[in-house]
């Protein structure tokens, strides 16, 4: 029974395959194929909006490197964003099935129960898609019919404005539709849970300091008032922290899990799992997700503290809590049940071997390892889009940001208690009483940096924070360098190694001044000249903060 849903999609797309080459024999039109059959057809219903799921974007390695999480990032991290090479996405392909779908579903075939399912799922994709348009670019153009030929297609841009209203909107419908759904029987489709969750988080985006230099108050009201009412609803749905965060990614469809995009072998797979894993448990690639040395340093202590900087390197590999050895994989830790080495000339795993770690480190969250090497690329694991923990620390973003910094507290301490933190003294896991609003802030994003590490999320936390530059610009993230001094004898735990910090970047980072938002692909605006380019970019006039 495992990942049914992608199976029953699979099987669903055959089904429309298979019946249209069958029908095609049969028709002296096949120009209105589609319409005479799919929405005639509740299968061929399903079929359409289970398709629809497969553009959703999932496992996308580049993000982390344009984070101090890993290494790589280009162009981001070395000033080289340009309209021709800009990382922009722009699912218009994607939007328009799914406003097929809301302009045919009142007329095709079908029980309204189902009619008002699939609409809401329809909604629920198009906010998602809108959201990643918007977070890298700010307002872009609204479609809500699909588009023929015939139709002026060249539209303007939306205001950021306008888009954080129509994205609000469609959940607010989808919420209204979707059935409610437990994580027993959450199969990766869209829920009205997620469809709150979804609202949240896009609230608190509106709400952070780059859409919201001026910290209007109300925006972050807002915000707290649709987190909350995504917990409550997800409190009472029966969702919560699952208890073993190493297995997080690896225990499907959990009870944190409130909206992800579905694997399965055979069927749909990824090849996360074997570009992150060690050449010497992968084939053919590696390199991914390696951690900085700045990421190894932002887990906590076991008591809630940060690290001791009078540490040495190796000395830092003790007493962290359960989230570092769950991602993080340094030299001597075990890992696909052996010693896993990582300094220099400990083999094709070793400190910049010709496919060895680059940073000293290798990365070990959601990575199966009951697969062999030659099953890494074909993985099953699935990309959590959305879990608990994010909602439970926006809420707790949003509280700090409202006054009520007790919520803001409660939450924090469910999340480092499931990391295994010593409670401490009043049970604040480590945490300072009495914290500033300042201070409080800046503890959250610490927390959201490690509980979401390599999740694709803290590159967008970096931007809605305006911190991206200040974090980054100007420089060099660090990879740990070990050298055995007694390269004849093998290493043992015991074994003290000579250590050093080596750049990962060979120069600087440079983080544009303009990359607050990111440019329109010049591709984009030669085939629409509706489309006005961001300011600050190439002559631009779009003003993506209205």
């Amino acid at each position: 029974m495992k990942k049914i849903c992608f199976k029953i999609c699979f099987l669903a797309v055959a089904l429309v395959m298979a019946w249209s080459c069958k029908k095609v024999t049969e028709k002296n039109d096949i120009n209105n194929i589609q319409d005479a059959l799919v929405w005639q057809d509740t299968v061929l219903i399903t079929a359409f909006a289970n398709n629809l799921y497969l553009d959703v974007p999932s496992w996308d390695l580049s993000l982390t490197g344009y984070t101090d999480e890993s290494r790589n990032g280009s162009p981001v991290i070395n000033g080289t964003v340009t309209p021709d090479a800009s990382i922009s996405y722009w699912p218009y392909t994607a939007i328009r099935k799914i406003n097929l779908m809301i302009k045919q579903l009142p007329t095709a075939a079908g029980s309204a129960g189902l009619k008002n399912k699939f609409t809401g799922e329809a909604k629920f994709l198009r906010a998602y898609q809108y959201f990643q348009m918007v977070r890298r670019h700010g307002g872009v153009p609204i479609i809500t019919v699909p588009q023929e030929l015939t139709d002026d297609i060249f539209v303007s841009r939306n205001k950021t404005s306008e888009c954080i209203s129509f994205m609000v909107k469609d959940l607010d419908e989808a919420i209204a539709l979707l059935p409610s759904v437990t994580p027993g029987s959450n199969v990766g489709r869209a829920s009205k849970e997620a469809a709150l969750a979804l609202k949240a988080r896009i609230l608190v985006d509106w709400a952070s300091p780059r859409y919201n230099p001026n910290n209007d108050a109300a925006r972050w009201q807002a915000a707290y008032t649709a987190c909350n009412e995504a917990l409550t609803k997800l409190n009472a749905s029966g969702y919560g922290l699952f208890d073993s965060y190493g297995s997080l990614f690896l225990t499907e469809m959990n009870k944190e899990v409130i909206f992800a995009i579905r694997f399965a072998n055979p069927g749909r797979t990824q090849g996360r799992d074997a570009t992150v894993r060690p050449i010497s448990v992968s084939v053919n690639s590696t390199g991914g997700n390696q951690p900085s040395q700045e990421m190894a340093d932002a887990y906590p202590m076991k008591d809630g503290s940060d690290v001791n900087p009078a540490l040495t390197y190796q000395q830092r590999f003790s007493g962290r809590d359960d989230r570092f050895y769950a991602t993080i994989v340094y030299n001597g830790a075990t890992y696909f049940g052996r010693k896993q080495w990582t300094y220099v000339n400990s083999g094709i795993d070793g400190y910049r071997d010709v496919n060895g770690t680059y940073t000293g480190y290798y990365c070990k969250k959601a990575v199966d390892t009951t697969l062999t090497a030659a099953q890494a690329g074909t993985s099953g694991t699935d990309f959590i889009a959305i879990r608990y923990a994010d909602i439970l620390l926006l809420t707790a973003e949003a509280a700090n940001e409202t006054g009520n910094a007790t919520v803001a507290y409660d939450a924090l301490t469910k999340i480092r208690a499931r990391a295994k933190i010593l409670p401490g003294i009043n049970n604040l896991y480590g945490l300072a009483p009495a914290m500033s609003q300042g201070d409080l802030r800046s503890r959250i994003q610490k927390e959201r940096q490690v509980e979401l590490a390599f999740e694709q999320i803290r590159f967008f936390d970096l931007l809605r924070w305006n911190t991206l530059s200040s974090t980054l610009n100007g420089k060099t993230r660090k990879a740990l360098k070990l050298i055995n001094p007694t390269p004849a004898v093998p290493p043992t735990s015991a074994t003290v190694f000579t250590e050093s910090l080596d750049p990962i970047d060979l120069q600087p980072i440079i983080i544009q001044s303009n990359s607050l938002f990111y440019p329109i692909p010049r591709s984009i605006i030669q085939n629409n000249p509706k489309i006005l380019q961001n300011a600050g970019w190439e002559n631009g006039t779009f003003d993506p903060l209205q």
